[in-house]
């Protein structure tokens, strides 16, 4: 903390505070927005005529999910 008021980054330790505070808040939140995503994602797999849930079918589609979130990107 002392490096980070000393660099000049923050004025006190209760700048330092806050800002790792309101980082921690973001990472939160940005969790619950892929959770939500995915699950979204999931049941509209779930809806799709051409389901056939087999384990397999379930890691594949995590693992395109997760790499089309990771890449922005989504195929149709």
């Amino acid at each position: 903390m002392a490096k980070k008021i000393k660099s000049g980054d923050y004025q006190d330790p209760s700048d330092v505070i806050r800002d790792s505070l309101r980082r921690w808040k973001e990472q939160e939140q940005a969790a619950v927005l892929e959770r939500d995503w995915l699950e979204k994602q999931i049941q509209e797999g779930l809806d799709s005529a051409d389901l056939r849930p087999t384990k397999i079918f379930w890691s594949d589609l995590k693992k395109e999910l997760y790499q089309e979130k990771k890449n922005g990107s989504r195929r149709r």
